[in-house]
């Protein structure tokens, strides 16, 4: 075998996330045979810590958080290794790197930039088509967008964001629970009596709409007495959250996780799993549950569309509706052998369109083309 070939994924964030996630997948499922790989954030966080139990995989972390000392630091790196691909994650990662690209000259990587979402496309009219358009010139520079759903795919050529022949479609993928999970250690609810959980996995911020599940519960609890709800994930609204679900008095049966690095042992015992997203890219958490088996609810809007057959694998129910939730987590909530039914077409779903090792051998293929099919410098 030939040098190997050398990958630097570029993360803006160490926190735990959908797109970091994918990035800690591709990172560690790569055939180390073949490809040696640098992770590179911005700050010390979860993932990076997650990391040091892959010593094979080498990580980056910015001396300061500042964008010109990380636009420095990427620069000298890149400066003084031989990269082959470079791959960041999202528009901030990906923006890094459009500003130190014109400075390498002739020692240009390949640049192929996954967009886990176009979340510009929300601002007020003159800045969106303002963003935009940087988007546009800029991403001339890159190699290949990876969309990881069919709706981020029909963004970037509605917008033309780039050549359409330069953009792929590569389904974020998870794995596959084959064997028993070991239950979650140093839970604050084990002297809670329960029958049903329900859990949400996801940001504690204003777009995930945390706020809504909360409300949905107050509901349901009036009519199901031993149910409780998981709430796993941190952000800038937790203090907001603990403070409503005061004062809806539901705080006895609502509990806070905070990151969590036992993800799967919560979904391992949870019976439903929600995602309230106002917008989603594909929806991770969701395919992570049907991973496990388990019915889902999911919020009436792109992405999360694309992973839930309304009444197949779980239900959809109007964004900002807290009693169209309401009603789907009561329907699921009192039919335990339709959350199985519905649990194991999830699961099948996945195993058919969304496995991790589908999505690690569509990146692998990806990467070689890019190397191979192309010359090596724009």
């Amino acid at each position: 075998m030939g040098r190997k070939h050398i990958v630097l994924i570029v993360n803006p964030s160490s926190a735990l996330g959908g797109g970091s996630t994918i990035s800690y997948d591709i990172a560690t499922n790569l055939d180390q045979e073949e490809f040696d790989v640098f992770m590179f954030f911005p700050q010390r966080g979860p993932v990076s810590q997650i990391l040091n139990r892959h010593p094979h995989i080498k990580v980056l972390i910015s001396p300061g958080q500042r964008f010109g000392s990380i636009i420095l630091f990427l620069y000298r790196f890149l400066r003084d290794h031989h990269i082959d691909i470079i791959h960041a994650h999202g528009t901030r990662s990906a923006f890094w790197i459009k500003i130190i690209f014109p400075l390498l000259l002739l020692k240009r990587p390949k640049f192929i930039y996954t967009l886990h979402g176009l979340h510009i496309v929300r601002r007020s009219f003159l800045f969106r088509y303002f963003l935009l358009y940087i988007e546009r010139i800029s991403n001339i520079l890159v190699d290949t967008i990876v969309c990881p759903s069919v709706s981020v795919q029909k963004l970037v050529r509605d917008y033309k964001l780039i050549n359409p022949t330069k953009s792929i479609l590569i389904p974020n993928g998870v794995r596959i629970v084959n064997s028993s999970v070991t239950r979650p250690s140093d839970i604050p609810f084990s002297s809670v009596s329960f029958d049903t959980v329900i859990t949400a996995v996801q940001r504690l911020e204003f777009p995930k709409d945390v706020s809504t599940i909360l409300k949905s519960f107050k509901i349901v609890q009036k009519k199901i007495h031993n149910i409780i709800f998981l709430v796993v994930g941190d952000g800038s609204l937790k203090e907001d959250l603990l403070a409503e679900s005061e004062k809806l008095y539901i705080s006895d049966r609502v509990f806070f996780l905070g990151d969590r690095s036992d993800v799967p042992s919560i979904l391992s015992i949870s019976d439903i799993v929600i995602l309230s997203s106002k917008f989603e890219a594909l929806g991770l958490s969701l395919l992570e549950a049907m991973s496990f088996k388990k019915a889902v609810i999911g919020s009436d809007v792109d992405g999360i569309r694309e992973i839930v057959r309304d009444g197949e694998n779980g239900f959809l129910f109007s964004f900002g509706n807290a009693d169209d939730l309401a009603s789907k987590i009561e329907h699921l909530a009192l039919d335990q052998v339709l959350r199985e039914e519905m649990g194991l077409c999830g699961y099948n779903l996945v195993k058919e369109l969304f496995s991790l090792p589908k999505m690690i051998s569509l990146y692998r293929e990806l990467f070689i083309k890019m190397l191979y099919e192309n010359p090596s410098n724009k």
